[in-house]
């Protein structure tokens, strides 16, 4: 899988423009999942979700575990680097996660 692959340099949280050129989405594995499922995967592992066209609101849970000798890298440009090591999204509201 991709999780093989290491760390890919320039893909932390945001769109890289070459990105579908080099990992085009046709190789991807589709993980299908129904209300309550759970899916897990390496850290590794390349992801995401289509849109959501849907008049529903899509709701998930995300749970990353870390060692306590983890650290955030220099240069880390994903915007919610912080909160994963601090365990709080400090910008989170009780009215925005219930929407």
């Amino acid at each position: 899988g991709s999780h093989k692959l290491g760390r890919i340099d320039g893909t932390s949280g945001k769109k890289v423009s070459d990105f579908l050129d080099r990992y085009p989405i046709e190789d991807a594995t589709v993980v299908e999942a129904e209300p309550g499922d759970v899916v897990f995967f390496h850290y590794f592992t390349l992801h995401g979700s289509m849109p959501n066209r849907s008049e529903d609101v899509r709701k998930t849970v995300l749970v990353q575990m870390y060692a306590g000798s983890d650290r955030v890298e220099e240069g880390c440009q994903h915007p919610d680097e912080r909160i994963a090591l601090s365990g709080w999204n400090s910008r989170m509201t009780r009215q925005l996660a219930n929407t």
